[in-house]
């Protein structure tokens, strides 16, 4: 008997089950289509500042939900998938899926969500999660600054119920074009490019004739902008004279830059902190 009781547990632990994640109406971005308890609370709550969809987009760090530090075998987090309005993460045990839904004057709300349901220890706050998330129905930026967001989420009457934040080190992955250098727009057909990899520390890409490589030097633990680029080497082919100033520029550049600042989900800058001097432009690509 024992045995058969065993079996049929670790067989619940792998169930995808369904939760609550939001049991109240489910936000319409159409204000024909809301409710006048919802009107009202979107004519109280104007003031809330917003973020725009390329910076809510990603994913985000739970940090606390119910008032209480969230606790987790694994990373709690929640990722925004705008395009596809849905959203999935990790409640600190167990994964979790549903719709995400936007509206009018920072309207957010979290539907039909299912999890997996694994057994959990006592101190994992899944609960509080997956209820904060629930009882969500708008959010409101409280940081906004070149290294961090952080937004809060609110319930109907304007209570706060979880707090999430994001390091603006992860708008910078990924594959970009440099379209300035050192104040001068590139005119290149084919732009230079570089590939940063932060977690990998690596740096790829073309640039401006030849293939580079190097390594990027940047603290995660840290909540700054500081970056730099270290061991940069690229090939020696040769190739039209505007594309080789190009290079020549780009790789003189990548020696001086030491921080970063986000312009938006497309577009950052690398400068110098000695004389705020913007020395290369990238554009995602």
């Amino acid at each position: 008997m024992k045995k058969i009781q065993l079996i049929l547990a670790a067989s619940a632990a792998l169930l995808i089950g369904t939760t609550a994640c939001k049991t109240s109406q489910k936000v319409q971005s159409s204000d024909a289509q809301q409710s006048t308890k919802t009107e009202t609370t979107h004519t109280v709550n104007r003031n809330y500042k917003a973020l725009s969809t390329d910076l809510l987009n990603g994913e985000w760090i739970i940090v606390s939900a119910l008032e209480k530090p969230v606790v987790g075998n694994e990373t709690v987090n929640i990722f925004f998938d705008i395009d596809t309005q849905r959203v999935y993460g990790n409640n600190g045990c167990n994964t979790f899926s549903g719709t995400l839904s936007l509206g009018k004057h920072c309207s957010i709300a979290f539907t039909d969500c299912i999890t997996t349901l694994m057994a959990c220890h006592p101190e994992i706050t899944e609960r509080n999660v997956m209820q904060a998330l629930g009882a969500t129905t708008h959010y409101n930026t409280i940081k906004n600054d070149n290294t961090e967001i952080s937004i809060n989420l609110l319930d109907e009457q304007g209570n706060v119920v979880a707090t999430l934040t994001r390091q603006m080190s992860q708008q910078l992955n990924g594959y970009w074009n440099i379209i300035e250098v050192s104040g001068k727009k590139v005119k290149l057909d084919e732009k230079p490019t570089m590939v940063l990899d932060l977690e990998a520390g690596k740096l790829t890409g073309n640039s401006g004739c030849n293939i580079m490589n190097g390594t990027i030097n940047y603290n995660a633990t840290t909540n700054d902008n500081k970056i730099s680029f270290n061991d940069v080497a690229s090939t020696r082919r040769m190739c039209a004279p505007d594309a080789m100033e190009v290079e020549d520029k780009v790789l003189d550049t990548l020696n001086k830059i030491d921080a970063f600042r986000i312009i938006n989900n497309n577009k950052v800058e690398l400068y110098s902190t000695t004389d705020e001097k913007t020395f290369i432009v990238l554009q995602r690509k």
